[in-house]
């Protein structure tokens, strides 16, 4: 697996490092640990634990959301966090203060809300496009998806689940996609069945779609 290349299945909500584990072995490219306030908030030190054992394989992101930029700062230095997911608009100071210590930033939007300022279009590796509740498990509205465009990869999420991913794909064309909800036993608890028809099927489609 390319660590440079911007992941193409990304699973979210990772709680624990056997969790992590299951992600490395089903084969995805990227796991999320949400540092916001969350059924699947990552507690003490495992996030740090999982960036620790997993970064060198494959993409470790932190999620944040409605968090100050000191907080997101702080957490990104305690933990070494090597990505993070913005869910909120983000300040010049903070995309900058991020990029002087090599962090990736990968910007979340809602499908209803997509703009960006132009120094977020400037700073980011990836855009994911999220439906109005992100997290929800609530389908996203794939028609008005379609009608976005970056220039940057975009990856979609929302609703997603291993019997529905393939037809996303071909409808949306994205460069990846991000899931949470359809890949879970309970809330923060990942079903290894879920995630690894989930990545198979994802894959397949994505590679049919030549963006592999």
């Amino acid at each position: 697996m390319d660590i440079e290349r911007v992941p193409q299945i990304k699973i979210c909500g990772v709680t624990t490092l056997g969790d992590a584990h299951l992600v490395a072995d089903t084969g995805a490219d990227a796991l999320g640990l949400v540092y916001a306030s969350s059924v699947r908030q990552v507690v003490g030190d495992v996030a740090g634990d999982i960036i620790e054992r997993f970064s060198h394989q494959f993409w470790c992101v932190g999620v944040f959301r409605h968090q100050s930029d000191q907080e997101i700062l702080r957490i990104v230095q305690r933990d070494t966090v090597p990505v993070v997911q913005l869910h909120d608009p983000a300040s010049d100071d903070l995309l900058d203060a991020l990029a002087a210590r090599g962090v990736r930033v990968i910007r979340a939007l809602i499908v209803t809300a997509p703009e960006l300022t132009d120094h977020e279009a400037s700073a980011i590796v990836a855009v994911i496009v999220d439906g109005a509740q992100p997290g929800s498990g609530v389908a996203n509205d794939w028609s008005l998806v379609t009608t976005l465009h970056f220039d940057v990869p975009m990856l979609v999420a929302g609703g997603l689940a291993a019997d529905t991913v393939s037809a996303v794909i071909d409808v949306t064309n994205p460069w990846g996609v991000d899931v949470a909800t359809g890949v879970e036993f309970s809330h923060g608890v990942k079903d290894r069945v879920k995630v690894a028809n989930f990545v198979t099927r994802a894959r397949e489609a994505l590679s049919q779609k030549g963006a592999s």
